[in-house]
């Protein structure tokens, strides 16, 4: 049977049972948002609750009930929706109910609705629906930026009664599918609209709640929306800012009787169908991989799925073309099925609401409307009540009743969807960068041709960026560049596209290309040094003393500084200053001589030529006696030339005096020989004397000006 053949079916029958009027009246009035479709009894209601709710009571104990968070977004008949819901409320509930803003102009917020809200006890809050398409008109026709708007609605939301220090808050309806695609700056426009929401006039940040378009239960191929969905989930700046700013997302899942109610079908089985359907977003998180754990970590806390309650639609909300006693069942089983996720996820509470949206799309009586759309709200009511007592063995049976009947409903062409399924697993999209063996390069000569590939469900570019680990790693679309350290490359899945890749530094490094919501590819680079064009030498300048040692080291580099494998020779200028006692590898050891003055070091490979300059300047002069003996006709004295490091000096020219009572009595001069050795005779008559060095000369030395103490007496 077709979707249209069951309409006229359903609606037969409702006209022959007398709940249907003119059933097939070609106009009907247009839906305008109200705050009551049955505004005397719901007054008269709203005035008993809200004096019950005034007079002083004690709450249920937390223990008694499942706590949930429930939240609900209301395109009409707000008030009476609240009112219902604080009739058969559970205490363990937080209830939050939207309130459409004016349709003359969406910017506005309706006035003397929130307090009525408020009213009905401490745990009913009100939501300001700030609509997401007028507020975007806002920005254009005003040239305002998004927190701008943001922070306007705040103000005007105050204005209209709303108060969020009594709990109030704003409900952003609706994200559309470009900011789910990330196109253009859809993103960054909502981050910043979301931010003004949240902050106000800075006095008083709250977090609202946020509706996500989403896509029919019926849908039969979901493999774009699961990879689009992967994509955003990536995106972890945007859930970093969702998480400061949003309690409450809620993911529009408007389900499709026609995917539920298939006969013969247990509970147990529809109710896992059910969830596939309405917790896909969070599911798929959950089986995401570790690059997506702050949108993991925000959804977990946040996900409020927005379950249907439209009745009765054929288009938009999800098909519930049928009587209202099976609508009625439908919400039972939706509050069942969202009652059981929790518990089996082991979540501590609930967290999830639903869309109501009455319309007269069949056009019966307001009358009958009315009363019809009552019965469903103490059902919705009641079954989110009933199923708050905690069962471990049967979570959220208390919607169904004890006999399942209350969620008992049969479409004779229903059929249960698999494609919903597919969001239990994370879809490995897959990057590759070609063949796996390292790609060679020499530095700074371009790459050929490289090929960047992907295998999605997708159809469109995936953005895949590239990097490399090498700080001289540059990517480029032409071998003539522009050359960048990071490109995005648009790639079609199914067709390679095609880059390019050079690096100025040698070695090896790491090529990466990845893309949000999709395990990363990698290939290894090696890359060489070019062919040498400079010659260095280190240090610079270099300062020794005469016979002293000091280390060169030389490196010949390609032109961007990596090191080549070029062999290097060695002199210097003058060759007098000194010699290359040793060599290894890049570094040679100069050996100063005892010529004093400063020279060149020079390093070379092939017509490359480096230099340093290198400074020989006087080493240290030491004499001392070695020995002293009287002679017949004087003294015999043998002394020694040292340097710093006690090495014989020789060549040294000694000057050697004896002084009696200060007075000179005798001098000698001596050079020492190759053992730095010198013997000096004096003359002497007999007295005792004392013998002193007044000078020391060689060659590449200062003396140092110490004298031995040396006494000798000839007697």
């Amino acid at each position: 049977m077709t979707g249209l053949r069951l309409t006229v079916v359903l609606l037969a029958a409702l006209a022959l049972t007398g709940s249907v009027a003119r059933a097939t009246s070609p106009e009907r009035p247009r839906d305008v948002p109200v705050p009551s479709l049955d505004p005397a009894k719901t007054a008269a209601e709203w005035r008993a609750l809200t004096r019950e709710a005034r007079a002083p009571r004690a709450r249920a104990a937390q223990a008694a009930c499942r706590p949930l968070r429930a939240v609900f977004y209301a395109a009409s008949d707000w008030l009476r929706l609240a009112t219902k819901l604080r009739a058969s409320a559970s205490p363990c509930a937080e209830y939050y109910v939207s309130v459409p803003p004016i349709v003359a102009d969406k910017t506005t917020f309706r006035r003397d609705q929130a307090r009525r809200i408020r009213a009905l006890g401490p745990n009913f809050h009100a939501l300001a629906e700030v609509h997401f398409t007028t507020w975007n008109r806002w920005v254009a026709s005003t040239g305002s930026s998004w927190h701008t708007a943001g922070v306007t609605a705040r103000q005007r939301m105050a204005e209209a009664g709303y108060d969020v220090a009594l709990g109030d808050s704003w409900m952003l309806n609706e994200l559309n599918s470009a900011v789910r695609r990330g196109d253009g700056n859809a993103r960054a426009n909502v981050r910043e609209f979301l931010r003004g929401l949240y902050e106000g006039d800075g006095r008083r940040p709250t977090k609202g709640s946020v509706l996500v378009i989403g896509f029919g239960q019926r849908t039969s191929n979901v493999s774009v929306y699961q990879s689009t969905l992967q994509s955003w989930l990536a995106d972890s700046a945007f859930w970093t800012d969702m998480a400061t700013y949003v309690a409450d997302w809620s993911q529009e899942v408007y389900g499709d009787l026609r995917a539920h109610a298939v006969p013969g079908s247990p509970t147990p089985v529809r109710r896992e169908y059910l969830n596939d359907y309405l917790q896909h977003q969070l599911v798929l998180a959950g089986a995401g991989p570790p690059e997506i754990e702050i949108a993991r970590a925000y959804l977990r806390a946040a996900y409020s799925p927005l379950a249907n309650g439209a009745w009765p639609r054929e288009t938009a909300w999800g098909w519930t073309m049928v009587p209202a006693e099976q609508m009625a069942a439908y919400l039972s089983a939706q509050v069942d099925a969202l009652r059981s996720f929790g518990a089996a996820a082991g979540q501590s509470a609930d967290h999830w609401g639903f869309a109501w949206a009455p319309s007269n799309t069949t056009g019966i009586p307001a009358s009958d409307f009315a009363a019809q759309t009552g019965a469903l709200l103490d059902r919705l009511a009641a079954a989110i009540r009933d199923s708050s007592v905690v069962d471990p063995e049967s979570p959220g049976a208390g919607a169904c009743g004890a006999d399942e009947s209350l969620c008992a409903v049969d479409l004779a062409d229903a059929r249960h969807n698999d494609a919903w399924r597919s969001f239990r697993a994370w879809a490995q999209s897959i990057l590759s960068l070609g063949p796996g063996s390292p790609i060679g390069l020499v530095a700074g000569i371009a790459s050929g041709p490289l090929e960047l590939s992907v295998s999605s469900a997708v159809a469109r570019p995936v953005a895949v960026t590239l990097r490399s680990s090498s700080p001289g790693g540059a990517f480029a679309t032409s071998p003539a560049g522009p050359w960048t350290g990071t490109l995005s490359v648009p790639v079609v899945p199914g067709t390679p596209a095609a880059f390019y890749h050079r690096d100025t530094r040698a070695g090896t490094a790491t090529m990466t290309a990845s893309a949000p919501g999709i395990s990363p590819a990698t290939r290894a680079v090696n890359v060489a040094a070019g062919v040498a064009a400079r010659v260095t030498v280190t240090p610079g300048t270099r300062s020794l003393r005469a016979r002293g040692e000091a280390g060169f080291t030389g490196a010949a580099t390609d032109a961007f500084g990596n090191a080549t494998m070029a062999p290097l020779s060695w002199t210097v200028t003058p060759a007098t200053l000194g010699t290359f006692v040793r060599a290894q590898g890049a570094a040679v050891r100069f050996r100063a001589g005892r010529v004093l003055g400063s020279g060149t070091v020079t390093a070379r490979a092939g017509s490359l030529v480096g230099s340093a300059t290198v400074v020989v300047t006087p080493a240290t002069l030491r004499v001392r006696a070695l020995e002293v003996r009287a002679t017949t006709r004087g003294a015999l004295v043998t002394f020694a030339a040292r340097d710093g490091a006690r090495r014989p000096v020789s060549l040294a020219n000694v000057t050697l005096v004896a002084r009696l009572d200060g007075r000179r009595v005798a001098r000698a001069q001596g050079t020492t020989g190759a053992a730095g050795k010198a013997r000096l005779r004096l003359t002497l008559g007999r007295a005792c004397v004392s013998l002193v060095v007044t000078r020391a000369r060689a060659e590449g030395f200062r003396w140092d000006g110490r004298s031995p103490r040396v006494r000798v007496c000839r007697r």
